[in-house]
């Protein structure tokens, strides 16, 4: 039985060993990439954004290039791939980061591309664990099992002579020792003065710096609002999925509506569509890249009408 025991550990340790676990690559964002491409040049790297346009080379094929953008930045990055994917949707790129010698640009060379959901490492880091738990549960079942051994009956041997004390023979319990008097209590030295900490310091307040720009409701559920800009990348969409900066009660607008984007060098802002459902219209025209705000520009978003204006 002994051997058998550990036959089983050793093929369950086994099989836990032997089961692949890919190594995950760098998570990184397109900002980051393009401020300082060549930190990332020959890199295996992740990008989750939405596709954005599509070109094919030679034309009429699936090879070409397309542009993926994500939250971090209105610039987007330059993906080469044999597959090219449909505009609009969101995918978790995976690729290495390389340089075009002739444009001197950087673009992603396609190794993987995935919809958001549960990543090939998570699945197998799944699968190796249920194996280990149940390689241990049968284990501990076959332990259970296991007949014991009855214990041996001890061997017969001289009864014992009971031997009684007489009442002469008997010892009376010493009393127990008198517990010494309590010490005195210190007296308080009332010549010395006791130094109290200082108070906590409380938090410091926040300061709000406003960009100079403002978003006013003219249409829709939430007429009348006004909402100040103050964040270099403002999210825009209905409460419930991500935490936007700017929520409508709006059924019509989605919960990842839009973004609007501040460029500190230029002072200029931009907004990107970012719902694969419900468009995002400037001046009454559809837009899906980064698309420039004038003072008195009109953005619809499902019912809702607002009026970006510049203070």
């Amino acid at each position: 039985m002994n051997r058998r025991r550990v036959g089983l550990c050793l093929a369950i340790v086994t099989l836990a060993l032997i089961v692949p676990i890919p190594a995950q690559a760098q998570q990184a964002w397109i900002v980051d990439i393009l401020a300082n491409p060549s930190r990332f040049w020959n890199r295996t790297v992740t990008l989750t954004g939405q596709v954005q346009n599509v070109n094919a080379n030679p034309a009429g094929t699936t090879r070409g290039t397309y542009t993926l953008l994500d939250e971090s930045c209105p610039n987007p990055m330059t993906v080469r791939t044999s597959d090219l994917p449909p505009v609009g949707r969101t995918y978790v790129v995976t690729g290495v980061i390389m340089q075009d010698p002739t444009a001197g640009t950087t673009y992603m060379k396609e190794l993987s591309r995935s919809e958001p959901g549960m990543s090939s490492v998570m699945l197998y880091s799944l699968i190796a664990a249920g194996v280990l738990f149940l390689g241990l549960l049968i284990a501990f079942v076959v332990m259970l099992l296991r007949p014991k051994r009855a214990a041996a009956p001890p061997a017969p041997g001289p009864v014992a002579e009971t031997i009684r004390p007489r009442p002469q023979d008997t010892i009376r319990p010493a009393a127990p020792p008198l517990a010494p008097p309590p010490a005195p209590a210190p007296v308080p030295d009332t010549t010395k003065t006791t130094k109290l900490p200082p108070p906590p310091v409380a938090d410091r307040t926040q300061v709000f710096t406003s960009l100079g720009a403002d978003l006013v409701v003219e249409k829709g559920p939430d007429k009348g609002r006004e909402f100040t800009l103050h964040l270099p990348v403002t999210t825009v969409g209905r409460a419930g999925g991500r935490r936007n900066d700017v929520e409508f009660a709006d059924e019509t607008v989605s919960k990842d509506q839009a973004s609007i984007y501040y460029d500190t060098a230029t002072r200029l802002f931009s907004i990107a569509n970012e719902s694969s459902t419900n468009p995002t219209k400037v001046n009454g025209q559809a837009i899906s890249g980064p698309t420039t705000l004038d003072n008195g520009a009109m953005i619809e978003m499902g019912r809702t009408v607002v009026r970006f204006r510049k203070s």
